[in-house]
């Protein structure tokens, strides 16, 4: 009986298994965009003898920001919503699915995933029509850089 118990809650607790390679694309779009002033950590301290509108004038520099662009290129017929969590539990795309539409994740300044202050996770779920998962895509970018789809290593920025 206490195995059956365990069985019960093992099969429960079990994630779906990873989508086939073939079956989705992922593009990396690295885009250079101006660095808001109000997110640089260096400019936290108001001169008050500044000019109010010099600090908006003041050159930023523009940095690396990353967007993915995921495609499913096939799908099955259990497979008819997505559902994407970032690293911090906050759902960001929850629609159904479509073969052939271009998902847009803006997963924001580079240097910012590696710090920690983006999500550098995403878990793509596919959904079943009773909302169970039947498959899943899990794309990770590390604190050094590595940049990993469903464990297997696909680069470094």
């Amino acid at each position: 009986m206490l195995l059956w118990i365990g069985l019960l809650i093992f099969l429960q607790t079990a994630e779906a298994p990873y989508k086939a390679g073939e079956e989705y694309d992922i593009k990396i779009d690295v885009q250079i965009k101006p660095r808001p002033i109000s997110a640089q950590s260096s400019e936290t301290k108001i001169d008050v003898a500044e000019p109010p509108n010099a600090r908006e004038k003041r050159e930023v520099g523009s940095i690396p920001y990353l967007v993915l662009n995921l495609k499913f290129l096939k799908l099955s017929d259990g497979e008819v919503k997505v559902k994407i969590v970032d690293g911090f539990g906050k759902t960001v795309y929850q629609k159904k699915s479509k073969e052939g539409s271009v998902i847009k994740l803006d997963v924001g300044f580079i240097n910012d995933v590696k710090q920690g202050l983006a999500s550098g996770e995403y878990k793509i779920t596919l959904l079943s029509p009773d909302k169970k998962p039947t498959s899943r895509i899990h794309v990770v970018i590390t604190r050094d850089g590595r940049y990993t789809v469903n464990d297997v290593l696909c680069g470094k920025f």
